[in-house]
C-alpha cells in the first residue's frame, strides 16, 4: 500500500504547487508612450476620456499630449516639476502621465499651446522656441 501512496501523495503535491503559483506570465515592460520611440518619457499618456468630469477642463491639454508625444516631450515644463526631487517629470509629456496636469495651469497651457502650433504646421523646434520663450519671461 505504501507504494500506491507515494506516487498519489506526489501527484497531490505537484497539483497544489502548481495551483499556488504565479499565474501572471512574464513580467512585460511598461508601454510606451504611443507614437513616440525617440521620447525621453516612456509612460503612456493618461486617455483624456478616462479624467472624471470635474477634470474636464484639462481635457484639451491630455489630449494634445496623447496627440503629440513626440513634440510634447521636447518641451520644458515651467512648473517646477523638472526640478521637482518629489516628482522627476523628465519632459512636459511626464506631466500628461498622471494627473499632476489636472491641477496645473501652466502645464495644460503648455501643451494646448504646442498642439495649436503643430496643427498650423509649426516644426517641433519652432514650437518649442515659442513656448519657452514665452515661460522663460514668466508669463504664468
Amino acid at each position: 500500500m505504501r507504494r500506491t501512496s507515494f506516487p498519489l501523495v506526489a501527484a497531490i503535491f505537484l497539483l497544489a504547487a502548481a495551483a499556488g503559483a504565479d499565474k501572471t506570465g512574464p513580467k512585460k515592460d511598461p508601454p510606451k508612450a504611443p507614437g513616440c520611440g525617440s521620447c525621453l518619457e516612456t509612460k503612456p499618456v493618461i486617455d483624456p476620456a478616462e479624467l472624471e468630469n470635474y477634470d474636464a477642463e484639462s481635457r484639451p491639454a491630455y489630449a494634445a499630449a496623447k496627440k503629440y508625444p513626440e513634440t510634447i516631450d521636447k518641451i520644458h515644463c515651467y512648473c517646477g516639476c523638472e526640478q521637482s526631487p518629489n516628482l522627476h517629470h523628465k519632459s512636459l509629456l511626464t506631466c500628461f502621465t498622471s494627473l499632476h496636469a489636472t491641477g496645473c495651469e501652466i502645464c495644460r497651457e503648455e501643451a494646448e499651446l504646442a498642439a495649436r502650433m503643430k496643427g498650423e504646421g509649426s516644426a517641433d523646434d519652432e514650437i518649442k522656441k515659442v513656448v519657452e520663450s514665452l515661460y522663460e519671461k514668466g508669463k504664468t
